[in-house]
């Protein structure tokens, strides 16, 4: 029944997540009753560590650290990627903004344009457009109790698959300006790196090297001098400021080159254990155990460390379809058994047991239910002493944020559990936030995956939505009752 009356009343979908069955009048519709109650069930989902057998028993403590703000742009947005009626013309205004080069459609330069994308996208997935602006994000993410943040540039190019060599027809080729974009790259990497800490990661696209780099890497040449130079530069004050960079995963069209570029870059800098350069694994390939494994054992048979940053992958809407899993469920699969694998040291081609290769793993992934079992799989290996790799987590800025803060709560929870138990030392993952910065303009074309991986992922937004408005409930009641609520990592301390 509830199912025939929630399509009997599409227009309330959107905004189920705003009732709570339990408080609503007997004389309201039984539609929204029913769509309530729906919505309800739907929020019960596993524990990221699931020795916690009641998600909600934690979960004030862990929102309490998101600030009112992003709660409320989670909720406006969460209803934007679940509505057909509003995000089909919405996502297709934001792909012309972000392929025109037209000054009415750049939100750098036209102030109308600007506020709208700016508040509403833009400072919910990205870190700043100023210096000021990006330190004082910076600053909020770590006082919630992230370890720390991965820092990207957001300048990119992206091709488009229907016509690859238009890109020589829009692109400005004189070999001065090419130079200009490689410098600017590299100038703009180089004020990242300023703006970040100890033990934060720089994330770089080296299509945002320019056309030059692009064309390089397309046509599976080796790095143009000037590149090697730049990333030269670049990787000597990531290892003075004891940062690390990753390379991010992009278009198939380019990953091959791009592959083996990274892998010699880690083959140089990934020396004695450590790990300074990282490579991205798109697990939605069909081809990524097969990476894996080669990258495994050539890292273990020349004496380098392997990095790794696994994802599902986001370029789905603008690459090679025959190359991605055919299903959801495969990707999932195939996501979740590269973890098992390399977290239990049973990698094909490699040695098990003991003389498993020494490897870091950063686990980046917004989906609840992989996340749980990475987990649960990280307490038991640590319980036997089998343990091979102790992973890192982290989520986009604006995406999933709950998650994160989920994976900060239970981590803080085991290391108090410990302590009380008399265990001196716990060892639990750290968790990361990963920002974007650049102009309004810049960004767009990475705005534009982050619809495209909401929209896809509607049934998870959906799902995260009653948390956040219970927290934002559990506020305004705060607020009501005259206890003090700030929105941060004071309210969680105090129990929320």
């Amino acid at each position: 029944m509830s199912f025939q009356v929630t399509t009997r009343c599409p227009h309330l979908l959107p905004f189920r997540f705003l009732f709570d069955v339990n408080r609503l009048p007997a004389s309201w519709p039984t539609c929204i009753r029913n769509v309530s109650s729906d919505a309800a069930l739907t929020s019960k989902k596993l524990a990221i560590f699931p020795n916690r057998s009641d998600l909600k028993a934690t979960e004030p403590l862990a929102l309490a650290r998101l600030p009112t703000s992003s709660i409320l742009r989670s909720l406006l947005l969460g209803a934007f990627f679940s509505s057909p009626i509003l995000f089909t013309p919405g996502f297709a205004l934001l792909k012309k903004i972000s392929n025109s080069p037209s000054r009415f459609l750049n939100p750098d330069q036209n102030p109308f344009l600007r506020a709208i994308v700016k508040p509403l996208v833009y400072d919910q997935f990205c870190a700043g457009t100023t210096k000021s602006e990006i330190q004082a994000r910076m600053s909020q993410i770590k006082s919630l109790g992230f370890a720390g943040v991965i820092l990207c540039y957001g300048q990119e190019i992206q091709i488009p698959m229907s016509d690859p060599s238009a890109l020589d027809h829009s692109h400005n080729t004189t070999n001065q300006y090419l130079d200009q974009e490689l410098e600017q790259w590299k100038l703009g990497n180089l004020e990242t790196l300023d703006m970040l800490g100890k033990g934060d990661w720089l994330g770089m696209k080296l299509t945002g090297a320019g056309k030059q780099v692009t064309d390089a890497l397309m046509e599976g040449h080796d790095p143009p001098p000037a590149f090697l130079n730049a990333m030269e530069t670049i990787l000597h004050k990531t290892v003075l400021n004891n940062t690390r960079i990753w390379i991010d995963a992009e278009q198939q069209i380019l990953q091959p080159t791009i592959d083996r570029w990274t892998i010699n870059l880690m083959s140089k800098y990934n020396r004695g254990g450590q790990a300074i350069v990282y490579n991205t694994l798109q697990a939605y390939l069909k081809d990524s155990r097969q990476k894996l494994e080669n990258q495994l054992q050539g890292a273990h048979q020349e004496g380098w460390t392997l990095a790794i940053k696994l994802v599902r992958g986001a370029y789905i809407e603008n690459d090679i379809r025959s190359r991605i899993h055919d299903t959801k469920a495969d990707t999932d699969a195939s996501y979740n058994g590269i973890v098992r694998d390399l977290l239990s040291g049973t990698v094909a081609g490699v040695p098990t047991g003991s003389a498993f290769p020494k490897m870091h793993l950063f686990l980046a992934g917004h989906n609840a239910i992989s996340v749980a079992k990475a987990s649960k799989l990280v307490r038991e290996l640590q319980d036997r002493g089998t343990l091979k790799v102790l992973p890192e987590f982290g989520q986009l800025q604006g995406m999933a944020d709950q998650l994160g803060c989920e994976l900060l709560q239970h981590g803080e929870d085991a290391v108090r559990d410990g302590a009380a138990g008399g265990v001196k030392k716990v060892v639990v993952p750290k968790v990361y936030k990963c920002l974007t910065w650049g102009s309004v303009q810049q960004c767009m074309q990475y705005l534009v995956r982050r619809a495209v991986e909401n929209h896809g992922a509607t049934g998870a937004v959906k799902e995260g939505m009653p948390a956040l408005v219970r927290e934002l409930r559990r506020r305004g009641v705060d607020v009501l009752m005259g206890r003090s609520e700030n929105g941060g990592r004071s309210s969680a301390a105090a129990g929320g």
